[in-house]
């Protein structure tokens, strides 16, 4: 019976010890963790210190965020200026392309912009020059040619003389 005892540990849940010093240990247990609780907050101002300092770091992190929003303005402005600045250049290195066609507020819309329209300048070039040509007249009045007379009797070519005065 000296064994069971030594094996007995009434702190130990599985030891098989007395349930009434187990539940003892168990509220000791509980009363020194909340002394730790206590520890690191030992009064009621020390929470109200720390929702103080998340807030000071929520207004800086907004403020950080407010610029930032100011900062991305400021570029896109920057950008978009850029961008008609590109487009102004492009139109004036390209003047058979209408400035009607070219749109975009980017670089890259401006540039797949112009693409487009100088395929239109094109197709519409090569129709005119297809109509054109269909439709060539030479320069110049035709050549003047006479009245083939071999062919008329002498009575017609008088009858042809007497019209003409």
């Amino acid at each position: 019976m000296d064994q069971d005892v030594a094996l007995s540990d009434p702190l130990d849940p599985h030891s098989g010890g007395d349930p009434s010093l187990q539940s003892t240990a168990d509220a000791g247990s509980a009363r020194s963790e909340r002394g730790s609780a206590r520890a690191a907050y030992p009064s009621a101002q020390e929470p109200e210190a720390r929702m103080a300092a998340l807030e000071e770091a929520l207004r800086a992190a907004q403020d950080e965020l407010d610029a930032a929003h100011r900062e991305r303005t400021e570029l896109t402005g920057q950008v978009a200026l850029a961008a008609e600045h590109y487009r102004t250049a492009l139109l004036a290195a390209a003047p058979e392309v209408p400035p009607e066609l070219v749109t975009g507020a980017t670089v890259a819309e401006i540039d797949r912009s112009l693409a487009a329209a100088r395929e239109t300048v094109d197709a519409v070039q090569r129709r005119l020059s297809e109509r054109a040509a269909a439709e060539r007249v030479p320069a110049g009045a035709p050549v003047r040619v006479g009245t083939d007379l071999s062919a008329l009797s002498p009575r017609e070519k008088i009858a042809l003389a007497l019209r003409r005065g």
